[in-house]
C-alpha cells in the first residue's frame, strides 16, 4: 500500500550515465528519494535534470522545460529537487502550477540558500524572492534556514540530508587510531589541514583519503609526500562498507555551501563519530564530545588535538551516541513526513 495517494512529478538529477562515480549531494539525495518512492509504491513521473545525461547544455534545458510542461498534465503535484538550477526551473514550475491549479514544492539541497538570498541583488534577488514566497511547499536542509525562510513562506519545512538505515547492524569495535576522509578532494574541504595534521601525529595513527580529486594540486604524487594514503574514489554503494573499517570520520571543511554533509549522516548510521568544523550546518548535527568533536576551521592544532582526544575509554560511548543521532536522518521517516506535508493540497493564503 502506498504512503501517498496521488501522482507526483519528480524533477531532479539522476546518476551520471557514463560515470556513476561522479556524484554530489543532490544526486545522492534525489536517487535516495526515488528508492524510497519505489519501495513504498508511490506513483510518480520523473524528469532528469542532470545536464551530463543530455547531448549538450542547450538541449538539456529545452528538453527539461518541455518535459515539465507535458508531464504536469498527468500528475497532481509538481516537485522540484535542486541544489542550484532551481533558479531557472522553479519560476516555471510555479507558473504552471498556478495556471493549471496544481500544488508545487521545492526541496532545496545544500546549505547556502540563505547566504545566496541575502547577498543577491537586482534581478536575481527578485527571482529568488518570487520563488521562496510563491512555491506552495518549501523544504530546506538546515533548521536555521527554515527559521529564516518561514518569514517569507509559512509553508517552509525541514527536510535534512538523509540516508537509508543500514540493512544490518555493524558491531561496535575498539578504537584503533584509524581515521578517514571521504568527500571530494579540494582545498575548502580542509585537505591542507588534514595533510599538515598527518605530520604531527604518532606513527600508529593512520589517515586514508577517498574521493574524486577536484583540485589538480592534490595529485597522487603530491599526497604521497604526507603521512596519508589516497585510496581513490568510491561508488556510493561502497561507502558504508569502507567506513566500517575506520574509527573516526574527518571533515574539517570550510566550504561555504556546506549544509548537512551526507558522509556525516552515513557515519552516524553505523556508529562512526566525527571530527568536523564548527559551521552552522555541522554544529546543528554534531553534539560536541558526544557524536563527535567540533573544531574551528583552518586550525591544524585543533584538528591534531581532536584526533588525539579519542581513546579506548571514550570511544565506545561516542559510537552509541552517533547511532542514536542517525534516527533524525532516516530516509524512510523523513520521506514519509515529506509526503504527508505535500498531501496538504489546500494552501492557506
Amino acid at each position: 500500500m502506498s504512503i501517498y495517494d496521488n501522482k507526483i512529478l519528480l524533477i531532479g538529477p539522476l546518476l551520471n550515465k557514463n560515470n556513476p562515480t561522479i556524484t554530489g549531494g543532490a544526486i545522492v539525495l534525489f536517487n535516495n528519494l526515488l528508492e524510497e518512492f519505489n519501495a513504498n509504491n508511490v506513483d510518480y513521473l520523473l524528469i532528469d535534470t542532470n545536464k551530463e545525461n543530455y547531448t549538450n547544455l542547450i538541449i538539456a534545458y529545452i528538453s527539461i522545460y518541455i518535459q515539465i510542461f507535458l508531464k504536469q498534465f498527468q500528475v497532481t503535484h509538481i516537485s522540484l529537487h535542486s541544489s542550484r538550477d532551481y533558479l531557472f526551473f522553479a519560476p516555471y514550475v510555479i507558473l504552471l502550477g498556478r495556471f493549471f491549479s496544481k500544488p508545487t514544492s521545492l526541496r532545496k539541497f545544500g546549505g547556502e540558500a540563505l547566504t545566496v538570498y541575502k547577498s543577491s541583488t537586482g534581478i536575481k534577488k527578485k527571482i529568488l524572492s518570487y520563488i521562496f514566497r510563491n512555491i506552495d511547499f518549501l523544504f530546506l536542509e538546515m533548521k536555521n534556514m527554515v527559521d529564516s525562510f518561514s518569514k517569507l513562506n509559512k509553508h517552509t519545512f525541514w527536510f535534512p540530508n538523509v540516508r537509508k538505515a543500514p540493512k544490518r547492524e555493524f558491531e561496535t569495535k575498539e578504537f584503533s587510531k584509524k581515521f578517514v576522509f571521504i568527500s571530494q578532494i579540494f582545498k575548502e574541504k580542509g585537505i591542507d589541514e588534514i595533510l599538515e595534521a598527518s605530520k604531527n601525529l604518532p606513527k600508529e595513527y593512520t589517515i586514508d583519503l577517498y574521493g574524486p580529486i577536484k583540485d589538480i594540486k592534490y595529485s597522487e604524487e603530491y599526497l604521497k609526500e604526507y603521512s596519508v594514503c589516497y585510496c581513490g574514489a568510491l561508488d556510493s554503494e561502497n561507502v558504508l562498507a569502507t567506513l566500517k573499517k575506520y574509527d573516526v570520520l574527518l571533515l574539517p571543511t570550510y566550504y561555504k555551501g556546506e549544509g548537512y554533509p551526507g558522509i556525516v549522516i552515513e557515519s552516524y548510521s553505523i556508529g562512526i563519530p566525527v571530527i568536523v568544523t564548527n559551521l552552522t550546518g555541522l554544529s546543528e548535527i554534531t553534539e560536541h564530545k558526544k557524536t563527535g568533536l567540533l573544531i574551528e576551521p583552518k586550525n591544524i592544532d585543533a584538528l591534531v588535538k581532536a584526533m588525539l582526544y579519542f581513546n579506548k575509554e571514550n570511544y565506545p560511548l561516542m559510537t552509541e551516541y552517533a547511532k542514536e543521532k542517525f534516527s533524525s536522518f532516516n530516509s524512510y521517516e523523513q520521506t514519509k513526513k515529506f509526503l504527508e506535508i505535500i498531501n496538504q493540497t489546500d494552501r492557506d493564503n
